[in-house]
């Protein structure tokens, strides 16, 4: 680039994006702490509910021996519904396009055929990308994915849930969204949300030992109250968790975006002031020619 002024328009609009780009991560950073926060006030509730509800199935397991006692435990129907939390804007780098890679994998690697799987997606990004190549859940409008989603409509959709499961719409239910680990490292979590695996709770540790001997109301009215209660739960925390990485995502995108621009900016400097100093001495060598000839003439 040989012209001073289109530089010195580039470095100005390099400025400019230095300055969005920096605007942008010091917002990703407070949304970061308020959704870690909530995180963290959810995992404690999530811990307890979780704790509860593993002293009672440990209990009595034993006694839920009709279909009624074990229906959230009691796999039915054929179709796989997978939920899927992504972000609802872009700018945050391979977050969401991590997890539809993810998604086809999972497909290819488990041999499940397309007509088998539903989708649903929390977050605007899923809503445009899966109805492309899958089918979706009742084909409901976006639902956004952000800190202020609010529990009362994760309740809703979890009462849904349950009874598609119920009437064997659904043989399982899936959750998928990414989850921060150490030093800023993003995975991919696919766990089942329906039906509920007794295992998993039969190996985890006990902070207490409980024996519920005397239960009242029934078992039945016990489990209808408890469950749908520690699903909601399990659910608005992977929200929170798929928040909280998204927001670490676009902090650490917004600052290598920033440390490129400025480098951008650096070398846009370097080739100004090459050209000024150039331009400045070709109108000091014609300067010079000039006076040489004037003083030849005379």
């Amino acid at each position: 680039m040989s012209n001073p002024k289109e530089i010195k328009k580039r470095i100005l609009s390099i400025d400019s994006v230095v300055k969005t780009t920096e605007a942008m991560k010091m917002i990703s950073i407070v949304k970061l702490r308020k959704s870690k926060k909530l995180l963290l006030h959810i995992k404690r509730y999530s811990e307890s509910i979780e704790q509860l509800f593993q002293h009672f199935l440990l209990s009595f397991h034993d006694k839920l021996e009709n279909i009624q006692d074990k229906k959230y435990f009691f796999s039915s129907g054929k179709k796989k519904l997978f939920i899927v939390i992504t972000s609802n804007r872009g700018l945050c780098g391979a977050f969401n396009s991590l997890i539809f890679d993810k998604i086809h994998r999972y497909i290819q690697e488990n041999g499940y055929l397309k007509k088998d799987c539903i989708f649903f997606s929390i977050g605007k990004k899923g809503f445009d990308f899966l109805p492309r190549k899958y089918n979706m859940y009742k084909k409901k409008k976006k639902i956004p994915n952000n800190f202020t989603y609010k529990y009362k409509d994760v309740i809703i959709l979890v009462k849904e849930l349950i009874e598609d499961f119920f009437f064997k719409k659904f043989h399982s239910i899936y959750l998928i969204y990414n989850q921060i680990k150490v030093s800023f490292f993003q995975e991919i979590i696919i766990e089942q949300f329906l039906p509920i695996i007794f295992t998993d709770f039969e190996n985890k540790s006990l902070k207490k030992s409980s024996n519920y001997s005397i239960l009242e109301p029934s078992k039945e009215e016990i489990l209808d109250y408890i469950i749908p209660k520690f699903l909601s739960v399990k659910l608005f925390k992977s929200i929170l968790e798929s928040s909280t990485s998204e927001h670490t995502a676009r902090m650490m995108s917004m600052h290598k975006a920033t440390e490129s621009a400025s480098d951008i900016k650096k070398n846009l400097m370097l080739n100004y002031n090459k050209e000024r100093q150039t331009s400045i001495t070709k109108e000091i060598l014609e300067i010079i020619s000039g006076l040489e000839a004037l003083s030849e003439i005379n």
